[in-house]
């Protein structure tokens, strides 16, 4: 299969970014609380002011450098790599692929490629890369992708996406039980191709 993944959130553990923005940059926001994805939310600042100062100050490469893998994450991702095609996609820019790439070469993370959408629009690159799954953490790239390309899409759970989900989108909390529907999704399509 070929299965496309998001990293912030997903390969990162969803508090890292949580974590820089209070002991890097002061804030005291309480991640079991946190009811909003994007990051500017939390403070006095709109989204490209915010991602403006990010990048003229370095935080924007800090905040990807010092994020922690998710739980679990390693030994599933090799431990599916054996069957299935891993592909990174990201809303991170190009600017910052050069970090990206030694971020997963640091944790030792299989890579079969890396796509810099530089949006949260995924789409077309689902499309592109003819993705079987798609795993994610940011609702509303969850259920747009499954939408508008019919594929099952995992979302891990995080305080801020805790919303309805459309049939399709389903819920995990770990590693672990991604590695489980993916086993389970594979024995699917092979049935269905006999």
């Amino acid at each position: 299969m070929q299965i496309g993944i998001d990293l912030d959130g997903t390969v990162t553990d969803p508090k890292s970014c949580f974590l820089y923005m209070n002991d890097s940059l002061g804030y005291a926001i309480d991640y079991q609380q946190a009811t909003e994805y994007e990051l500017h939310t939390y403070t006095n600042m709109s989204q490209h002011d915010f991602w403006k100062f990010m990048v003229e100050h370095g935080h924007e490469e800090a905040i990807y450098r010092s994020s922690l893998p998710h739980t679990e994450v390693n030994d599933v991702l090799w431990n599916m790599r054996q069957h299935h095609h891993l592909h990174y996609v990201t809303a991170r820019s190009e600017a910052v692929r050069s970090v990206t790439e030694e971020w997963i070469q640091r944790h030792a993370l299989p890579l079969d490629s890396l796509v810099m959408t530089g949006s949260h629009d995924k789409v077309g690159v689902v499309k592109d890369l003819s993705l079987d799954l798609f795993m994610e953490d940011r609702y509303e790239n969850a259920v747009s992708i499954h939408e508008e390309t019919s594929i099952p899409v995992l979302l891990f759970d995080a305080p801020y996406n805790r919303k309805p989900l459309p049939e399709g989108v389903r819920r995990i909390s770990s590693w672990k039980e991604a590695h489980h529907h993916v086993n389970q999704l594979e024995q699917s399509l092979f049935f269905n191709r006999r």
